[in-house]
C-alpha cells in the first residue's frame, strides 16, 4: 500500500496536534494473532476518530478486510530485520508519528532498545502491549534482558490483573507505568452470517451427530493438547477438532499418542495453516472450544470463542481466569490435570442448558470486551 502523499508528511508536528496525535500501530508480523489484534485496534481507533497507521509485515493477510487507514507494508522475515529497522527508522523520521505502540517481542534486542530511545528522543510517545508476559521458551537471561525492556517504554498493557502482577513481583516494573486493558472480542472472523453448524460440518466431512470440541491453534507444548487427548480418551462419546498451524513433525507424538488411547476415530486433525476468511467454518462446526493449557499470558483463541459465541473448557491458568468465569462463561479445570478436564467436557457435552447458558454468559461481557470501549481505554494511555 502506498505511502501517505509527501505533502502530508511536511506538517508540523503542532499543525499535527490540533487534530490529535498520529498514532503508529507497529507489528512485525503479518498473519499472525498479534497481526489480528493490530489490524482490530486500529480499526476501532480510527472508527474513533483517531489518526492512526498500521505498520506490518509483507505477508500481511487481512488486505481483503474492510480498513479505512493507512496499512503499510515494511517488514520481511527475521533474516532481513536489521535492514528493515533502518528502513523503519528513516520511515519514522520522515512521518515523526506522535504515538508509537508495539505489538511484537524483541528480535534483536540491541539494535531495537536504540531505536526505542531514539524515538523517544525525538518526542514520541513508546507504548507496548505486552501480549505474552515473557517468551514460552524462557532462557536464564530473559528476566533481565526484559526488565530492561520494558522499562524503556512510557507505558506498558497488560490485558489482565495476572499481567499486571506478573510485570510488578518478577520484573519488577513500577505498576504506575501499567494499565490494564483486556484483549478484544474476535467477532471479525464472523465473514459469513449466513454459515450453519451443518454446513460448516459438511465441509469438513464431521459426524454431524456427535459433540464437537475444538482445539484451535499451534500445538506447542504449553498449550497442552496431550492433556486434551488423555482427557478426551477418558469421556464417552465427543469428538475433537485440531486445527491450526502445526508441522507434520510437531504432530507426530500426538498422532501416537491418539493411536496409543485408542480415540483415532474421535479425532479430526486439520493441520495446514488456516486462512482468515476460513477460520469460522472450524467454530461453526463446533459445539464447544478446549483451552488445555499449562500456562498462559492471555490467548486469542478463547476471544475467537467469544465472538463465536461458544462455550469453553479450560484450565485455570494466567490471564484465562481473567476472561473465563467458571459457570457463566465456561468451565475451569486445574492444569495437567486430565481427570477434572475430562470431568468438565462430559459435563458441558452432556448437559445442553449448560452449555446455552454458557454461551449467553459472553453477552453479558460484551462491553467490556468490545473494541469500542478497548479503544477508548488505550486512547487514555497514550495521553497520559
Amino acid at each position: 500500500m502506498k505511502h501517505r502523499p509527501s505533502n502530508e508528511a511536511k506538517h508540523g508536528r503542532k499543525e499535527e496536534m490540533k487534530h490529535g496525535p498520529k498514532i503508529w500501530i507497529t507489528v512485525f508480523t503479518g498473519n499472525s494473532g498479534l497481526t489480528h489484534y493490530s489490524y482490530c485496534l486500529a480499526r476501532a481507533l480510527h472508527q474513533s476518530g483517531a489518526d492512526v497507521c498500521l505498520i506490518t509485515n509483507y505477508n500481511y493477510e487481512l488486505d481483503f478486510m474492510a480498513a479505512g487507514f493507512p496499512v503499510i507494508k515494511l517488514f520481511h522475515r527475521s533474516r532481513y530485520y536489521p535492514i528493515d529497522i533502518i528502513r523503519y527508522w528513516r520511515l519514522y523520521r520522515r512521518r515523526l508519528p506522535d504515538v508509537v505502540h508495539y505489538q511484537s517481542f524483541l528480535k534483536f534486542p540491541v539494535l531495537e532498545l536504540v531505536l526505542l530511545k531514539l524515538q523517544k528522543r525525538k518526542g514520541a510517545r513508546i507504548i507496548y502491549t505486552a501480549h505474552d508476559w515473557l517468551p514460552h521458551h524462557v532462557r536464564f537471561y530473559h528476566k533481565a534482558l526484559f526488565q530492561i525492556y520494558y522499562r524503556v517504554f512510557n507505558r506498558v498493557i497488560v490485558h489482565s490483573s495476572q499481567g499486571e502482577n506478573f510485570l510488578a513481583q518478577e520484573l519488577f516494573i513500577p505498576r504506575e507505568k501499567m494499565a490494564v486493558i483486556p484483549h478484544g472480542n474476535y467477532g471479525f472472523f464472523v465473514t459469513d452470517a449466513g454459515l450453519t453448524k451443518g454446513a460448516a460440518r459438511e465441509q469438513l466431512e464431521l459426524d454431524a451427530g456427535r459433540f464437537w470440541f475444538l482445539f484451535f491453534g499451534r500445538t506447542d507444548p504449553h498449550k497442552g493438547l496431550d492433556v486434551a487427548l488423555r482427557a478426551l480418551a477418558r469421556t464417552e462419546g465427543p469428538g475433537l477438532i485440531i486445527a491450526g498451524v502445526a508441522g507434520g513433525s510437531s504432530l507426530k507424538q500426538y498422532r501416537d499418542l491418539i493411536a496409543g488411547l485408542g480415540i483415532g476415530e474421535r479425532v479430526k486433525i486439520f493441520p495446514e495453516h488456516i486462512p482468515v476468511e476460513a477460520v469460522q467454518v472450524y467454530f461453526r462446526a463446533a459445539d464447544a472450544v478446549v483451552l488445555p493449557y499449562r500456562e498462559s499470558s492471555t490467548s486469542g483463541i478463547v476471544h475467537l470463542a467469544m465472538g463465536m459465541g461458544l462455550p469453553v473448557v479450560a484450565t485455570a491458568v494466567g490471564g484465562l481466569t481473567d476472561v473465563i468465569e467458571d459457570g457463566v462463561t465456561g468451565l475451569l479445570a486445574p492444569p495437567e490435570d486430565d481427570e477434572a478436564l475430562a470431568s468438565a467436557m462430559s459435563r458441558l457435552a452432556g448437559d445442553e442448558a449448560t452449555r446455552r447458558r454458557l454461551a449467553e454468559g459472553w453477552s453479558a461481557v460484551e462491553k467490556r470486551y468490545s473494541w469500542k470501549t478497548i479503544a477508548a481505554k488505550t486512547l487514555v494511555v497514550y495521553s497520559s
